[in-house]
């Protein structure tokens, strides 16, 4: 299984900081961990998690890690950079022999994505902190299967309840 995730609310770019240095807001932080608690309380299982390497999807994707008991570190790909080539980032992915692998990245790359591996000509827009659950019936790029699409709205009004 492949589970994209959008990182999480990050700070505003600030006079002289560059769009890579933005770092988690506190409430990105508190969502990515109920998010990644959902999942795991479903029973998801991750072997390696990839990251876009700026700072805030990294941040996202330590999250993810240390909550579902990811032993590896985080992978940063540059594929995962918005205008990054869909073609390779999914040949990366496949290389890494993982049964399950949970990717953070951006919009609307990461809806481009998931769009193209699904067969459609539209992205699937992603906000903060959805995660989305693609099914290969093999490891080629003929296309993916969406399982699931969870927005983060969805799992905290069920975790008030």
């Amino acid at each position: 299984m492949l589970y994209l995730v959008r990182h999480a609310d990050a700070e505003s770019k600030k006079p002289g900081m560059s769009d890579f240095e933005r770092e988690l807001t506190e409430l990105g932080r508190e969502t990515t961990e109920k998010m990644a608690t959902a999942l795991k309380r479903m029973g998801l299982t991750i072997d390696i998690v990839v990251s876009s390497p700026l700072v805030r999807a990294v941040q996202t994707a330590g999250i993810f890690r240390k909550v579902m008991g990811v032993q590896s570190d985080v992978v940063k790909l540059s594929e995962l950079i918005p205008g990054s080539d869909f073609e390779e980032l999914i040949e990366i992915i496949f290389s890494l022999k993982a049964e399950n692998v949970l990717a953070v990245g951006h919009e609307p790359h990461i809806g481009e994505f998931l769009g193209w591996l699904i067969g459609l000509k539209k992205p699937i827009e992603f906000k903060k902190n959805t995660v989305a659950c693609v099914e290969f019936s093999s490891l080629s790029i003929s296309g993916g299967s969406l399982k699931w699409l969870i927005h983060p709205d969805m799992i905290l009004n069920l975790s008030e309840r």
